[in-house]
């Protein structure tokens, strides 16, 4: 449940309660009223956060509560009503959150301009799909950087169990900037009694950056490893379709390093979009140092950028092709790395296997690393059934309206799904995608 639905839940409950401040309000049957509109609300909490119920599906159901509940909905006129009412709502419900993968076809195929897909099957490439054109990846980057920590850890330039303080991890941390990643990680160690004298070991934040997408771990994992090495390092795995990396949590800051006084959001966004890519990576990377030293407080910081300007933020992350990722996933997924850094890389990135145990019934690996913004949806994943049937799939969609990205997020599960397990679906896609 994201915070839009959280203010919407609040907010219902707020003005249900402060009409009983006044006392001429305080009737007995407005405070039923009143108690059973927050029993409801409360239930539909419930539903989403322990039952893992779609938030669409349980605020529709209670809204359906709330009138049955009420005592003049039962008049022909009214069961009339709400009997229309429901009907639509249920269509509807059913059109947006149905299963369809053919959806994710549709989109690719209609914006070839901002859509890539790259699917492979046993090291043959079978669907590539604009797969050689460079789009932002957003935290799908996290895979190199996980990659460059296993290779630095083979180097035995890393050790895995370094004990890393939480303080100093922790400076990385800008609030509402990465979906909540970071405090469910910090959360999840807490109940596993992975912190210990406020420390945690440095692989656990490797899996933090790529379980739960932690920027913060991304960001101190960037430094601690090095921008250069990491980015030497696509170049020795022949990424040659990958822009270089640099500190993307930290660039969310570069717009109040470079805003004046008095100065507009359009002046604003002129300016950032003025700065050169060059440019631009130099003074993220020089925020994040400031960071790293103490000299800039991130916990002082607010996050209240417009829609306008997380835009330009989204439009120059780490950008890279998805041929250039299937490449990466192929190197984990065939254990070409060497021997350590395979084992830590797999450890890292098949949290999927880890997280629900009915996947062991039909494979033996699943690593999996999405990437979000306002205007980006991607993934990228590589699979080995129990047949030994290997395959990687990268999906980088960009340039998302906000019911595309709804859409999309809805059905790219079974999408995926149907693509690994059904070759018949995977020819249809291969066609659609050929014409």
């Amino acid at each position: 449940m994201n915070i839009y639905g959280w203010i919407g839940l609040g907010g219902i409950i707020f003005f249900t309660l402060i009409p009983l401040l006044d006392k001429k309000h305080r009737t007995r049957e407005e405070v039923q009223k009143a108690i059973v509109t927050v029993a409801i609300i409360v239930g539909i909490i419930i539903a989403v956060l322990v039952f893992n119920i779609n938030f669409l599906i349980a605020f529709l159901l209670g809204i359906l509560a709330m009138i049955l509940t009420e005592r003049k909905t039962y008049t022909k006129k009214r069961l009339t009503i709400c009997g229309v009412v429901i009907l639509i709502t249920g269509i509807a419900a059913y059109a947006l959150l149905r299963d369809n993968p053919n959806y994710i076809i549709q989109h690719l195929k209609e914006n070839p301009e901002s859509s890539s897909f790259y699917f492979a099957e046993n090291g043959e490439p079978l669907i590539t799909y604009q797969s050689t054109v460079i789009r932002p990846l957003a935290s799908t980057v996290k895979i190199l950087i996980a990659v460059e920590y296993a290779m630095q850890v083979d180097e035995d330039k890393l050790q895995k169990d370094r004990k890393i303080s939480l303080n100093e991890l922790n400076r990385y941390y800008f609030k509402n900037t990465d979906g909540g990643g970071h405090e469910a990680w910090l959360e999840a160690l807490k109940q596993d009694g992975g912190i210990q004298n406020n420390e945690v070991t440095l692989h656990e934040v490797a899996k933090g950056m790529i379980t739960y997408s932690s920027n913060a771990n991304t960001d101190y994992l960037i430094n601690l490893l090095g921008v250069d090495a990491i980015n030497q390092r696509k170049k020795e795995l022949g990424l040659t379709q990958h822009e270089d990396v640099y500190p993307i949590g930290s660039a969310l800051l570069i717009p109040d390093f470079i805003q004046k006084d008095g100065m507009s959001e359009k002046e604003l966004i002129k300016a950032l979009q003025n700065l050169s890519m060059e440019e631009y990576r130099k003074l993220a990377q020089s925020i994040s140092l400031q960071i790293k030293a103490g000299e800039i407080n991130v916990s002082e910081e607010k996050f209240d950028a417009s829609p306008a300007v997380q835009r330009v933020w989204s439009d120059r992350l780490v950008g890279a092709s998805a041929s250039d990722y299937g490449k990466l996933l192929a190197l984990i997924s065939n254990d070409e790395l060497p021997p350590i850094a395979a084992e830590t890389i797999r450890d890292v990135m098949e949290w999927p296997m880890q997280l629900n145990e009915e996947n062991y019934k039909k494979y033996t690996h699943i690593g999996s690393k999405g990437g979000s913004t306002l205007f980006v949806l991607n993934n990228a994943m590589y699979v080995e059934n129990l047949k030994g049937d290997q395959y990687e799939m990268v999906i980088l969609l960009n340039d998302l309206k906000f019911h595309e990205r709804f859409l999309l997020s809805n059905n790219r599960n079974s999408f995926e799904r149907m693509l690994l397990n059904d070759a018949d679906f995977r020819d249809e896609v291969r066609e659609a995608l050929l014409n």
